[in-house]
Formats: C-alpha cells, sequence, structure tokens
C-alpha cells in the first residue's frame, strides 16, 4: 500500500513539475503516443546498472517522421556496437596505448540491451529543419524532459535526412541525421558515429597541434580515413600525445577502462575549470572568453551543448 501511495504522489509531482516547465511555451499541448507504444520501447531513461559516467541514445523523430523503429529492431544496438568495436582496435593499436583498447561507456539496461529513450516531437520535420540542429533539440529535452545527469552525455539519433548536414555534437549533448547524404551504407553510419561522439568527449581540442576550431585545420589531416573526418583510424595526437597541459582521448571519464587520471569534459568546458589542463593556447582562448563574455566564439573545442537556449528555442513544444 504504501509502494502505491508513493507510486501516486511521484507521478503527481512529475505530473505538476512538467505543467510549470511548459508554462509559456507556445503550442504546447499533449502528444497522441497510441502508435508509437511497441514492445520494447521505453519514453524515458530506465534504471542505471552502473553509477560511471556514460552515453545515453535517444531515437528522436517529428510529428511527421516514420518510425522505422531503429530503437526495438536491434539496428541501432548494431551500428553502435560496430562503432565501439572499432574503437576498441583502433584504440588498442595506438603507438601510447600500451596495447590496451578502450571502448566509450554505454548506458545498458539490465537485459543488457542499449538503453534507447524514444522521443517524438510535437513539431514536424520541415519546423525543426528550417530552425534547429541536433544539438539544440537536444539541449530543449534537457531543460524540460528531465535528461539532466551530469554523468551522461546524451546522444540523439534524429531519423530524418538534412542533406549534407550530417550530425553536430559537442559536450554534453550531441547526434546525427541518420537519413543525411552519405548515411546510406553501414559503414558510413558506423564511421559518423564515431565522428560525432568524439566531440562529445571535447575531441579535438585546440592544443592539439593541427587543430582549428573542433577539426584539423584542413578537416582532413591524414587522410579520409581518419575518426574525426570518415574513417576507422584513429588521428595523430587525439588518443594519446606528450603535449603539455594538454587532455588527450585517452583519459576520457567515458572510456572504459577508466584511466587512473581521468578528465571530465563537463568541467573543462561547460564548469570552464581547466585544472590541470594549463596549456597556453587553452589559457588565452579562455582568458579572452571571459573577458568578452564570449564562449561560443572564443571555445577551446567542440562546446558545451549544455549551454541555455531555451529563450531562442522555446518554439518546440513537448516531447511527449
Amino acid at each position: 500500500m504504501f509502494k502505491f501511495l508513493s507510486l501516486i504522489l511521484i507521478v503527481f509531482l512529475f505530473s505538476i513539475s512538467n505543467s510549470l516547465s511548459a508554462k509559456g511555451i507556445k503550442d504546447f499541448e499533449k502528444i497522441d503516443l497510441s502508435k508509437d507504444q511497441k514492445s520494447g520501447r521505453f519514453f524515458e531513461d530506465q534504471p542505471d546498472i552502473t553509477d560511471e559516467h556514460q552515453i545515453h541514445f535517444i531515437y528522436l523523430l517529428p510529428s511527421d517522421g516514420e518510425d522505422r523503429e531503429l530503437d526495438i529492431n536491434g539496428k541501432m544496438q548494431d551500428i553502435l556496437e560496430k562503432a565501439n568495436n572499432a574503437m576498441l582496435e583502433a584504440t588498442k593499436v595506438n603507438k601510447g596505448s600500451g596495447g590496451e583498447g578502450k571502448k566509450f561507456r554505454y548506458d545498458y539496461r539490465e537485459d543488457g540491451k542499449l538503453d534507447i529513450t524514444f522521443i517524438r516531437t510535437s513539431k514536424n520535420w520541415k519546423e525543426l529543419q528550417d530552425n534547429s540542429v541536433n544539438t539544440q533539440m537536444g539541449h530543449y529535452f534537457h531543460q524540460f524532459g528531465g535528461f539532466t545527469n551530469k554523468k551522461k552525455t546524451y546522444f540523439l539519433w534524429t531519423d530524418m535526412n538534412k542533406g549534407k548536414h550530417g550530425g553536430d555534437a559537442g559536450v554534453g549533448i550531441g547526434g546525427i541525421f541518420v537519413r543525411s547524404n552519405g548515411h546510406n551504407n553501414e559503414e558510413r553510419l558506423t564511421q559518423i558515429n564515431i565522428h560525432e561522439l568524439f566531440h562529445t568527449q571535447l575531441m579535438g581540442i585546440r592544443c592539439i597541434k593541427g587543430m582549428k576550431k573542433i577539426h584539423y585545420s584542413d578537416h582532413y589531416n591524414g587522410g579520409t580515413d581518419h575518426m574525426l573526418s570518415v574513417g576507422f583510424k584513429l588521428n595523430r595526437n587525439l588518443y594519446t600525445h606528450d603535449i603539455e597541459g594538454c587532455p588527450q582521448l585517452i583519459d576520457s571519464v567515458y572510456l572504459t577502462p577508466t584511466s587512473k587520471d581521468p578528465y571530465n569534459p563537463y568541467e573543462i568546458m561547460c564548469e570552464r575549470n581547466l585544472g590541470k589542463y594549463t596549456h597556453p593556447k587553452l589559457v588565452k582562448i579562455m582568458s579572452k572568453a571571459e573577458k568578452s563574455n564570449k564562449w561560443y566564439k572564443n571555445r577551446i573545442g567542440p562546446t558545451c551543448n549544455w549551454r541555455n537556449w531555451t529563450n531562442k528555442f522555446d518554439w518546440f513544444g513537448p516531447m511527449n
């Protein structure tokens, strides 16, 4: 009886907080998800099996989007596992790895399957395509959908075609447009996931040699077969390097096994705390950003995507 009453209270409080969060949002309305209710599908983050930092995946559709069931037919899991296996092999043979391979730590359910949340927006594809990118949508759901765990990176699979725009990512939130040009085969889809996942880990950060903004100066440094381009090889200096005061990917807290001395992308980019990473280029850029209060223009790497976009993108409406 006590558990039942507690459940009622939780549901009531959630509905209250949800309605308060939605206050003032234009055209706020309840979405009919009756056709989206399918076996094996989840509409909220499921209980975690670890308290470690992890990457949570979201299958996102606009109101008029075709449900290809990628979250429940095994397609998302298959591609994302292949991306992680490619990561394992590339890190294992990296010169500074000592022969130890690493993977991204994904968010799994107790049954061993990826924890994927289904979201259908109240906006149609034309509205979303004309007014936003994936990370902005992700931020909105962070604001109003309860995706607020700072030990998680939220990664969206928006199952639509945005032309040449294959994906975008930064610290905290990232994702891909699944049907965009060039994603018409499994290998390319695997590669773009790796590429954008790298950006969620603060790669490439500006203190790495040859880096401009968040890519190498020509975007294809070392050829097109690299992970920060469109390939499966680790870009030079990204995973391990000897650049003093500059993070290296091998130490990201989102990789497993966890480094003995890990860095947290959120602390560096969102909390603006360089800590031990005092490379002169990072210090200079951060000082300029602080002085001008222009943190996106003066960024040391992929931006913090948990920054407040609410006033600009409050037209999204509810998730469900």
